[in-house]
């Protein structure tokens, strides 16, 4: 992970909470659940915004439909936005990372919302577990669960003080585990050592 490109920014609490999800739009990414827990919470907090980055995986029995996606968009629940050149920008323009996966490897958009200093709501899976300490720089919700999710984001929502402070730990767990300069260098001493 490139810690100087994905810079630490801190969030601003004072701005009405965002909720920004980065990834394929396909079923095993939790696309579903997001819409759908995106869908609970804006009918209790309106001006809460959801946002999405990510292509359509057209042929993929398991991808979201463009007319799935655009009612959610047409209805104001969420902003698609679809591939986009600046990442890290719309990172740190929202609150609080969800990728709601049925499973992983060691998430690579979490890793980048971690490096740029955001809170994340991620699903207790192998691969996705190993980026959130729960409570500590975010909350972990089980697979599957709509209502586990909306809760996680309601809580960030009534505990503004929390995406701040989740936020600043997550920058700092990335720094420990993810930066590409300690990886390699922990790679070239093991590789000197054998």
């Amino acid at each position: 992970m490139d810690l100087e490109r994905f810079g630490y920014q801190e969030v601003d609490i004072t701005k009405e909470v965002s909720f920004l999800f980065i990834s394929r739009l396909l079923k095993e990414k939790g696309i579903f659940e997001y819409l759908e827990a995106a869908k609970k919470i804006k009918a209790e907090y309106p001006t809460t915004r959801f946002t999405i980055i990510g292509g359509f995986d057209e042929g993929n029995p398991f991808a979201i439909s463009k007319d799935a996606l655009d009612d959610y968009i047409k209805h104001g629940v969420i902003e698609y936005l679809g591939y986009v050149d600046n990442v890290p920008k719309v990172i740190a323009n929202n609150s609080i990372f969800v990728l709601p996966s049925y499973r992983e490897g060691v998430p690579r958009s979490t890793q980048e919302a971690m490096a740029i200093g955001r809170a994340v709501i991620t699903t207790d899976v192998p691969g996705c577990r190993e980026t959130v300490a729960d409570h500590k720089n975010g909350l972990l919700v089980p697979v599957y669960s709509v209502n586990e999710l909306a809760q996680a984001m309601r809580y960030f929502i009534e505990n503004k003080q929390e995406i701040l402070n989740m936020g600043i730990e997550s920058r700092k767990m990335a720094e420990q585990k993810f930066d590409i300069a300690k990886v390699n260098d922990k790679l070239i001493s093991i590789l000197e050592e054998s």
